[in-house]
């Protein structure tokens, strides 16, 4: 069974102690597109991590305050372009949100095309208008299955690329409507938890929040549910571990 958590602070907080606590040592060789050496190949790692919170919605900026401290408000401002980017049908490459986030975006452009990432979400999300189809599929069926969003496409398997190109971390989005409210489910393969997994949530949330407005015309009671959340890898690295909050 999953842990519930009532709120995203509750939730991070937990978090934080467990993967500190419970974590495991585990050498990889990359981090994105980039190779590691020496220590920096060290990890903290929790594997398979699934959990509820019930009203996401709820201590989000305070979630941000936790893990980001004085960069939260700038983190905030990045998450917000980075959703207006997402829900732009016009698959954006590279987009507006990353030039909030400098420091970390820039150095993970496309070895092949500088000017470009090897992906973006806003591509992802449009591709074949799977938004839209996710909406449609919701409206048509309230109690649909189908409203999924694929981040992960088969071809970013493939060993042939090299770890010189970035593939997504994120899996999937699943919208599911039960009771009146919009559940997301949210499966992800690997997420670094200083540098971008109170973002993944945000914005997993923030999307929800998205879906239920396009879908207020057809279900006027609608409302926002539960953020699901399933990961196969949980992870720190180790050059970011002096930042632990709890101890």
């Amino acid at each position: 069974m999953a842990r519930i958590f009532k709120d995203c602070l509750e939730m991070v907080q937990e978090m934080d102690r467990e993967l500190k606590v419970s974590g495991i040592t585990v050498p990889v060789k990359h981090y994105q597109n980039k190779e590691l050496v020496g220590e920096n190949q060290n990890t903290k790692e929790l594997i398979g991590v699934n959990f509820i919170i019930s009203k996401p919605w709820l201590k989000k900026k305070e979630m941000l305050d936790f893990l980001f401290k004085g960069e939260a408000n700038n983190i905030e401002k990045y998450c917000e372009q980075e959703l207006l980017d997402r829900v732009n049908r016009e698959g954006l490459n590279p987009g507006n949100s990353y030039k909030i986030r400098l420091d970390l975006w820039q150095s993970l452009m496309s070895k092949k095309d500088g000017e470009k990432f090897d992906y973006t979400y806003s591509e992802r999300i449009n591709f074949h208008n799977q938004l839209d189809n996710a909406i449609a599929s919701l409206k048509d069926d309230e109690h649909s299955r189908r409203a999924m969003v694929m981040i992960f496409k088969p071809e970013d398997t493939d060993e042939s690329m090299g770890f010189a190109t970035r593939i997504p971390c994120s899996i999937s989005y699943q919208f599911v409507i039960r009771n009146n409210k919009l559940m997301v489910i949210y499966y992800i393969r690997s997420n670094d938890y200083f540098k971008h997994f109170a973002i993944d949530i945000w914005l997993a949330n923030a999307m929800q929040e998205y879906i239920v407005e396009q879908l207020k015309e057809t279900y006027p009671k609608l409302k926002v549910g539960s953020l699901n959340y399933y990961c196969g890898s949980f992870h720190a690295y180790n050059e970011d571990l002096s930042n632990w909050v709890i101890y």
